[in-house]
């Protein structure tokens, strides 16, 4: 039996290398690329771009919605008014587009086209016109239709599946956005300098959905901290600044940078102290839905709303503080 496994183990193994030889000239790079195309729209598959790709903001471009442009080449004249609505398939692809209007006053000189994300792998016939009304628009090569702005790598040809980075010279990650297929998907997530949370937004396919908290600019010590002295005998107010302190020490050079103060963070999280949430939201399908909640400062409740739906159904507002 364990022959028999070896030699069935064998057989795949060499299988699986000739193919890789004849297909990717055993070039792993070539390997990657294959891969990384063939999982750009997945979260899961391991490897695949949503998981494994890093750029640069300025690296992304946005491209628009898709629409229907019309070229009218007629010397003298040109129609106007016609407009088009496709109809989609189940993956998103464009199945033919419907006639909504008309237009008038067309001549036989008229070429249609997709604009938008992309509008490049599209391909439309000439438009059908009867006494100088557009009837309807032949559909030869059809595509993914985005009803919204997306977003790509620069020089890529599909919609950009991984994360964006944007930083402050420290090294400290401002904002970091995943997307899939184009769109926002998953926690966006941003920071001030020292590395303190802001925001964190959660996203499906582009649309707002789940909790969205978002933080003061500020740290809050625990009330039994205590000042401390440095070896040179130097106070230490809070525990902030001891944190803060003790991470120059450990990263030196480093200091200021997205992984050191990450390390302060976590390390002054688990000390006591925290960060004052500012705002907590709940969305569904991109409208409110749930509990919207205010803070002040302090922690204090100023405001408590539930929405369902994009409906307020209840509201209520707190006028407690302390200082």
């Amino acid at each position: 039996m364990k022959t028999f496994f070896l030699i069935t183990f064998s057989a795949i193994a060499a299988t699986f290398s000739l193919s890789y030889f004849i297909m990717f000239e055993g070039n792993p790079m070539q390997l990657k690329n294959w891969w990384q195309e063939l999982t750009r729209d997945s979260v899961s598959l391991p490897f695949a771009p949503y998981k494994t790709r890093i750029i640069t903001k300025p690296s992304i471009i946005t491209k628009d919605a898709n629409q229907v442009i019309l070229e009218d080449q007629h010397l003298f004249w040109k129609g106007s008014g016609a407009a088009f609505k496709p109809i989609l398939q189940e993956d998103g692809t464009v199945k033919r587009f419907v006639v909504t209007s008309k237009g008038q006053n067309y001549s036989d000189l008229v070429y249609a086209k997709v604009s938008g994300a992309g509008a490049d792998l599209f391909k439309l016939g000439k438009p059908i016109i009867s006494k100088g009304s557009i009837v309807s628009l032949p559909l030869k090569k059809t595509s993914f239709w985005h009803t919204e702005p997306v977003v790509y790598a620069e020089g890529d040809k599909y919609p950009f599946s991984g994360v964006v980075i944007n930083k402050f010279p420290s090294g400290q990650i401002i904002e970091q956005a995943p997307y899939l297929s184009g769109m926002l998907h998953g926690s966006l997530k941003k920071w001030n300098e020292y590395g303190i949370p802001m925001c964190s937004e959660d996203y499906l396919k582009g649309k707002k959905q789940g909790t969205h908290i978002y933080w003061f600019d500020q740290a809050n010590d625990p009330d039994d901290y205590r000042p401390t002295k440095t070896k040179n005998g130097e106070i230490i107010p809070n525990l902030w600044i001891k944190t803060r302190e003790e991470a120059k020490d450990k990263f030196k050079e480093n200091f200021g940078s997205h992984e050191a103060n990450e390390w302060i963070i976590f390390k002054y999280r688990s000390l006591g102290g925290d960060f004052p949430v500012r705002l907590l939201e709940h969305w569904q399908d991109n409208v409110r839905h749930g509990l919207f909640e205010g803070f002040d400062k302090f922690g204090n409740k100023t405001f408590k709303d539930e929405y369902k739906r994009g409906l307020r159904i209840k509201h209520r507002i707190f006028d407690k503080t302390k200082g």
